[in-house]
């Protein structure tokens, strides 16, 4: 079982190499709002685990690190388009979507993506967790 923190890192790293093709340290810190320091730390944890690994500067999921990563951001994506779509703005549903992802078992998060469908997402369109930050 993971911890929320370690999710939410899995599913960084997937973003940020989605976006850039490539992931760094920095890269986490920044899309996470946390010290160097604490992706380092969190990088080992996840490694000793076989979820991730670091190749010189370039941080990648393993196999099972990129399955936890696709499940954590399945979630958060519902969620985030659920939240738009009954009226939240964009950026609380972000936010709010990224506690909820964290709060369901995969069994219950199927049975209830399976009822409610999935938002009504149009193809192509990028949620907004997966957008490139404007600077």
């Amino acid at each position: 079982m993971l911890r929320e923190s370690q999710e939410d890192y899995l599913e960084a790293i997937l973003v940020i190499r989605r976006l850039r093709g490539s992931c760094r340290n920095v890269d986490i810190a920044e899309r996470m709002g946390v010290a160097k320091p604490s992706v380092t730390k969190a990088l080992g944890n996840l490694a000793r685990r076989g979820l991730a690994e670091v190749v010189g500067r370039d941080v990648r999921l393993t196999e099972e690190g990129g399955r936890l990563a696709e499940a954590t951001l399945a979630k958060h994506r519902f969620f985030e388009r659920l939240l738009a779509e009954s009226g939240v703005d964009a950026e609380t549903a972000s936010a709010e979507a990224c506690r909820m992802e964290h709060c369901l078992s995969e069994e219950s998060f199927r049975k209830l993506a399976a009822r409610l469908g999935h938002g009504g997402r149009r193809p192509g369109s990028r949620a907004a967790s997966e957008r490139p930050e404007e600077t």
